[in-house]
């Protein structure tokens, strides 16, 4: 049998002078063509891949019907194809063949001749929808134009092109022609034309900005802030540094433009305010609102003052860096942007001031009324009632975190959070598109959703907030992925954030260098005070608390305030059983100031609120002794928890309660809580808390979960759920009047079982059932 193989011999090819080129082989293949075919595939290159006949007509001077028979040659050898009004090439690289056939020194000419036509032949009404097409062309033939006003008009259509291109976040395209446009002006445009080189100066910083040149933009705005005529200029580059500064981690210097903005104006504040200052401004709005509701402040005029809406722009935007800075600064930023549409009417920016009213009245004034609230519904509402839609991002996203969350359960929070997130990638707020992912975070791990579904949310924020070289949105979502890889027992120690990716020392020695980090500061003491607690490191999560508790006035509204209040008075409750005399009383002075502000938010939001100041109310009876109604607060937290779905305090709340009962010798209820409480972690996700009890309680690996109640109680004794168990003997032990017992017994065992409707069958001695009752 034979055999055949090909072969070759590299050197004789190449010898040979054949090419793998495939343009040189189009170019060979394209000049046997007619001359005037050559021509129009020239003009077609020039215009792209594809062009309308039309197009080529305009190009050519001539009538679309020659343009026709002129390429037919071209469609019959499949080089082109016809397509319903239009032609293009077959393959790129018959289009770099084509534009090849231009000679290297006439290609520049040829683009700039396009590109006059083209400017010239296009309506004023459809020149903002061809101005790519246009700009594209001229540009490329720049280098031809020498006269200032023909160079001056297309700097114009550059920032056309620019300001098109970043409307749709091809921040890089855009860039791209402001560039270009600003190379075109000479000397001296700033007195000529001073409107356009502000233009395209502002918005090439701004794309600078955007795209991660950070120091382009910073030294670019610095300039423009030197050349602001008038009070809008100036706002206008005031808000863009105050962007560009709070992503840089430099709130302090954010703040200062700010306020150098409204010294301007006359105003003169300083970063430090008294809480007097603030609180004269946030009484005035009471005044001013009068007799007026809440509700009917959405239909005031829209504001027309340019001064005044530029104002507005300003203290919207120090609003993000006041929180980082100084809460009375905060509280009166809100009260003054409040006060100004109050006189003038709403505006965009109106929309952020209500939300932000409504964050600040509790925390900076003590003002927990449900009216207070209310404001932060009007901004919400104002966006699209109004269509005020300009800070739409920060509005939703102020109002998913600090409104909700203390008037509905928190899980309503995240729908406007990613409402947010979206908007603000639409229009380009990148800023506060970063911010949405540390609060979707928050909130996450404040409703107790699985701990590896917050960890992949935890880690594309991250990716994001990377891509924006944002630090401080870095910094917070990296100490809550601490928190979550801690509790999923993903790190070496238990409670502890060390590993690969974390070390608490380098972050901690960051913090105390920069002051303008307090906000993500105080972030990382709350994460590290829950990581502690929950490892029984009690110690080492008060000192962590510490560190919180001076930091806690940049968290304003934040429901990491919530967590702090929540796990720094457990942490102590645990505290106190082997504390001294003197530090326990220290101790219960501060658990009762925690306890008393979950009170309060216990009342504007039980759904939330209420299962957290049951289990302190708990711990607190268990310490002074009340033990009776220790097991009432410990099964209510348990009942408020389960019922509005925060597994993570469900569990808590029966491992506490379990070493309640162990303490007191009733082992088997303890089990029974335990048990709960291990099932509970598991299902959160904490691996990590869930192997801590499998070591100190080797029982609960050996036992299975308890099933969870079912629609009746049918199961064996050996098999009925403890807890249920000790629930009902709780809810009977006050009854002495059978009927009221049977009652209370029914009630009870519904409840547990999770149904709607409860039959009890009574059975007379030696005879089945004699009768029944039911009870929904």
């Amino acid at each position: 049998m034979m055999r055949a193989r090909w072969h070759w011999d590299l050197d004789r090819l190449h010898a040979k002078g054949y090419t793998d080129n495939v343009a040189d082989l189009m170019v060979a293949k394209l000049s046997r063509l007619p001359a005037e075919t050559q021509a129009v595939l020239q003009q077609l290159a020039c215009l792209g891949n594809v062009a309308e006949v039309a197009m080529l007509s305009l190009v050519l001077e001539t009538t679309e019907q020659r343009i026709n028979a002129a390429l037919w040659a071209a469609v019959r050898l499949e080089l082109v194809e016809r397509l319903e009004d239009s032609y293009r090439f077959i393959h790129d690289r018959v289009q770099e063949a084509a534009y090849s056939l231009i000679p290297e020194r006439l290609r520049v000419e040829a683009h700039l001749d396009i590109g006059r036509l083209l400017a010239a032949h296009t309506p004023v009404e459809r020149r903002e929808e061809a101005i790519f097409e246009i700009v594209n062309q001229l540009n490329r033939g720049a280098a031809l134009i020498t006269s200032r006003d023909e160079r001056e008009q297309l700097a114009e259509l550059n920032l056309l092109a620019g300001q098109r291109a970043k409307a749709s976040a091809a921040y890089a395209s855009a860039l791209t022609y402001l560039t270009v446009g600003a190379a075109l002006l000479a000397e001296g445009t700033w007195q000529r034309r001073r409107e356009l080189t502000f233009a395209l100066e502002l918005d090439r910083a701004q794309c600078e900005f955007l795209t991660g040149a950070l120091a382009e933009a910073e030294q670019r705005l610095a300039a423009l802030s030197t050349r602001a005529a008038n009070t809008v200029d100036r706002a206008t580059v005031a808000c863009l540094r105050v962007d560009l500064y709070t992503a840089l981690d430099q709130s302090s210097r954010a703040i200062a433009v700010g306020l150098d903005y409204l010294r301007h104006l006359g105003i003169e504040w300083s970063p430090h305010p008294t809480n007097e200052e603030a609180r004269r401004k946030y009484e005035r709005i009471w005044s001013q609102l009068g007799e007026r509701t809440i509700e009917s402040l959405i239909d005031l005029p829209l504001m027309s003052d340019p001064a005044s809406l530029a104002t507005l722009d300003v203290l919207t935007k120090i609003g993000a860096p006041a929180v980082y800075t100084d809460a009375n600064l905060l509280a009166l930023v809100a009260s003054r942007a409040v006060n100004l549409s109050l006189e003038r009417g709403n505006c965009d920016a109106s929309c952020s001031a209500y939300v932000w009213l409504s964050m600040v009245a509790g925390p900076r004034f003590g003002d927990y009324r449900a009216a207070v609230y209310r404001f932060g519904q009007l901004g919400y509402d104002l966006v699209g009632g109004r269509g005020l839609t300009r800070f739409q991002a920060r509005t939703y996203m102020e109002y998913g975190y600090g409104v909700v969350p203390w008037t509905r359960h928190v899980r309503a929070g995240r729908d406007p959070v990613r409402r947010a997130f979206e908007a603000a990638n639409k229009i380009g707020d990148l800023t506060y598109a970063a911010y949405c992912g540390d609060q979707l975070n928050t909130n996450l791990l404040a409703a107790g959703d699985p701990l590896a579904e917050t960890e992949r949310e935890a880690e594309q924020g991250l990716a994001f907030a990377r891509k924006m070289r944002f630090g401080l949105v870095i910094d917070a979502i990296t100490t809550q992925l601490g928190l979550i890889r801690a509790l999923r027992g993903l790190t070496p120690t238990f409670g502890s954030f060390d590993d690969k990716q974390f070390d608490e020392a380098r972050i901690e020695r960051r913090f105390s260098e920069n002051p303008d980090l307090a906000f993500v500061e105080c972030w990382y003491w709350i994460r590290k005070l829950q990581a502690r607690f929950f490892a029984g490191d009690y110690a080492s999560a008060i000192e962590a608390s510490s560190g919180a508790q001076r930091l806690l006035w940049s968290s304003v509204s934040q429901f990491e305030t919530a967590e702090f209040h929540f796990y720094d008075a457990l942490s102590r409750v645990a505290s106190c059983d082997s504390a001294a005399a003197g530090e326990r009383l220290q101790h219960f002075d501060v658990i009762a100031a925690h306890h008393k502000q979950l009170e309060v938010w216990a009342a504007n939001c039980p759904d939330n609120f209420e299962n957290r100041a049951a289990l302190v109310s708990a711990e607190i009876a268990r310490l002074e002794g009340r033990d009776r109604e220790a097991m009432d607060l410990y099964e209510q937290a348990i009942r408020s928890a389960r019922a509005n779905g925060f597994v993570h305090n469900e569990a808590l709340a029966n491992e506490l309660a379990a070493r309640f009962y162990a303490a007191r010798g009733f082992e088997k209820i303890a089990r029974a809580y335990l048990q709960d409480a291990r099932y509970g972690y598991l299902r959160w996700g904490a691996d990590g808390k869930v192997r801590q009890l499998d070591e100190i309680y080797p029982y609960l690996r050996e036992q299975e979960p308890t099933p969870a109640p079912t629609s009746t109680i049918g199961a064996p004794v050996e098999q009925l759920d403890l807890a249920t168990v000790i629930k009902v003997s709780q809810a009977v032990s006050g009854e002495i009047v059978l009927e009221m017992l049977i009652d209370t017994l029914m009630r009870t065992a519904i409840e547990q079982a999770g149904a709607e409707r409860g039959l009890l069958i009574l059975f007379a001695q030696g005879r089945g059932a004699d009768r029944s009752r039911s009870h929904d």
